[in-house]
């Protein structure tokens, strides 16, 4: 019972400051490291393991009774904010898709956050689609969330 009470708190405390506005980050592997790494420590901490300990993170996980969810929940927050802003003709939207009207700066273009879900297997244009049918977004929202809770 401690322990569970121990995880909620843990979720509810750090989990949401760390990922607030999370569905606007644009994530490189190093950040996606970091965040996984975190999360272990969260839970290593939690348990009181120490480093010297020599603990894999799948021992780790077993004994909170946990998966890793840190990457799915900012995924999951990032399709949700894109259903939002797909679904209105806004500035923002202009900018996110790159319509932008100008000459373009010198040198490798930065990543955006469209360009790390497309590398992620995420069909931007299927999202697109979907999101000016209501029905169908949460349809299709709840078939992901299925795949993503049978995968982990």
């Amino acid at each position: 019972m401690m322990l569970e009470l121990k995880k909620r708190i843990a979720k509810t405390l750090m989990w949401s400051t760390v990922l607030y506005a999370a569905e606007t980050w644009t994530l490189r592997n190093v950040d996606i490291q970091r965040l996984e790494s975190f999360e272990m420590w969260i839970w290593r901490r939690l348990m009181k393991i120490s480093w010297a300990e020599h603990r894999s993170n799948q021992e780790v996980l077993d004994m909170v009774d946990e998966n890793r969810s840190l990457m799915n929940t900012i995924q999951q927050r990032q399709k949700n904010w894109l259903d939002h802003l797909l679904r209105s003709e806004s500035f923002l939207r202009t900018v996110l898709e790159g319509r932008m009207e100008g000459t373009r700066t010198r040198g490798r273009q930065s990543t955006t956050m469209i360009d790390w879900m497309k590398s992620n297997d995420v069909e931007y244009d299927h999202i697109k689609k979907t999101a000016y049918d209501r029905e169908d977004w949460r349809h299709w929202r709840e078939m992901m969330m299925r795949v993503m809770i049978f995968c982990c």
